[in-house]
């Protein structure tokens, strides 16, 4: 349901990378980089060139490896028992979505300066509509509290968007409006432009108001002419001011189903993530100590991405370490309450969270901003899993990794580590 298919794809690649490097006696992060896509130049799997601006592939994983101390030398546990190890996952994700997947905005100035913004992508708490307010805000020169949205987007009220889905909405919408945007300034401009009796191109719009270039005190505000303007004499020009502008992702298109190939997505994220876990072997518990995590975009409201980093990381750990449905053979389900369904709880958050954003945009996206909702728990269960290799040498190949699964996989892949606990038990 977040980023569906792609965590259980890189849970696969990513040990396969790691186990690779091994074979070949190279660092896991060492490998990385060398086989890391090159925007520009790079050929992906439907046989399109990586767009030249489509992110920071390598980058992302080098500063995740500098984050969590990746060349530095393992603290070693006070109790014998317990091991410690490094792992280290990438990742990237791109909204495959019909190239059909439209989005419109309309964006209306009211006459007390206010704006009116009417979108059709819902908010699910991925925080799409905070950040659009903000685009408008930042256009116009208001403050974000000057843009009012509907709670409710109902599709007879509102403009089309294709779906609330896939981490799109602010590319998407954002680009839609956008256009919504430069469509009302250019409305701005025009009446600005007739009331000082200047060009369109001797227009600026900041702070709320419309002014001429190099003459801020030959200015109008937004809510004069919201509704058009009325000269001294009683001439009105234009009307209301209503802009509308619309977004279809360009140059996708269908896969062949011959060879493949084909553009099914507009942009790609790119990111990795890095962990440091403490290995119990008396009870067989797996402990995250450490994470740190890297994503190339930019991003229009920090609070709210680095909110959706540290929740998507929660999410991916609890189902890399504890969440699992339980059935009876007759198919009953035996944990249907979170009291026997286990999920992370605050004792389980690693106590050290390091995250951060390359800021390198995609010049067609927003403010160069692409997608992260879902991404975000795309690295940590194999990050995790490629960890407790490094600090006990055994891998686990299912998820989540129980005591008893652990305790398994150690019994088949390597019980010497069970006579050193007994042994260093009994002295």
């Amino acid at each position: 349901f977040r980023g569906f298919g792609l965590m259980e794809l890189f849970f696969a690649s990513e040990q396969q990378i790691d186990q690779l490097a091994e074979k070949l006696g190279m660092d896991p992060v060492e490998f990385r980089l060398k086989n890391a896509l090159i925007p520009g130049k790079s050929i992906t799997p439907t046989q399109r060139r990586l767009r030249e601006d489509a992110g920071a592939p390598a980058d992302t994983i080098r500063r995740t490896a500098e984050l969590i101390g990746w060349d530095k030398h393992l603290e070693k546990p006070k109790e014998p028992w317990k091991r410690r190890g490094r792992g280290i996952a990438a990742f990237w994700k791109g909204p495959v979505q019909p190239s059909s997947a439209a989005a419109s905005a309309v964006v209306k100035l009211n006459e007390d300066g206010s704006v009116d913004l009417l979108v059709g992508t819902g908010e699910m708490g991925q925080g799409t509509v905070s950040a659009l307010r903000q685009i408008v805000a930042e256009e116009l020169g208001i403050e974000p509290e000057r843009v009012r949205v509907s709670p409710i987007r109902s599709t007879n009220l509102v403009p089309y968007t294709w779906q609330t889905v896939g981490s799109r909405g602010l590319y998407s919408d954002g680009q839609a409006l956008m256009r919504a945007l430069e469509d009302l300034k250019s409305q701005i401009r025009k009446v600005a432009a007739q009331i000082f009796k200047v060009f369109e191109d001797e227009i600026e719009i900041k702070d709320g108001k419309a002014y001429v270039k190099g003459k801020p005190w030959d200015s109008v505000t937004l809510a004069e002419i919201a509704l058009g303007y009325m000269f001294p004499d009683g001439e009105t020009i234009h009307g209301p001011l209503i802009g509308r502008g619309s977004h279809v992702p360009v140059q996708t298109t269908f896969l062949d189903p011959e060879t493949g190939a084909g553009e099914p997505k507009p942009f790609i994220t790119f990111g990795a993530g890095a962990v440091e876990v403490e290995v119990d072997l008396l009870n067989m518990q797996v402990k995250v100590i450490k994470a740190a995590t890297v994503y190339d975009t930019p991003v229009i409201n920090p609070g709210l991405a680095y909110g959706q980093v540290y929740g998507g990381l929660v999410m991916g750990m609890s189902l890399a370490l504890t969440e699992q449905l339980v059935f009876d053979d007759r198919g009953r389900l035996l944990n249907p309450n979170l009291t026997d369904y286990k999920v992370f709880r605050a004792g389980d958050i690693p106590k050290e969270i390091k995250a951060e954003f390359l800021g390198v945009g995609q010049r067609n996206a927003p403010y160069g901003a692409k997608g992260i909702g879902e991404l975000t728990m795309l690295a940590w269960p194999a990050a995790i899993i490629n960890a407790i290799y490094d600090a006990i040498g055994v891998r686990v190949k299912e998820t989540p990794v129980t005591p008893d699964k652990l305790l398994k996989e150690i019994k088949e892949q390597k019980p010497e580590l069970l006579e050193e606990v007994r042994k260093q038990l009994l002295g």
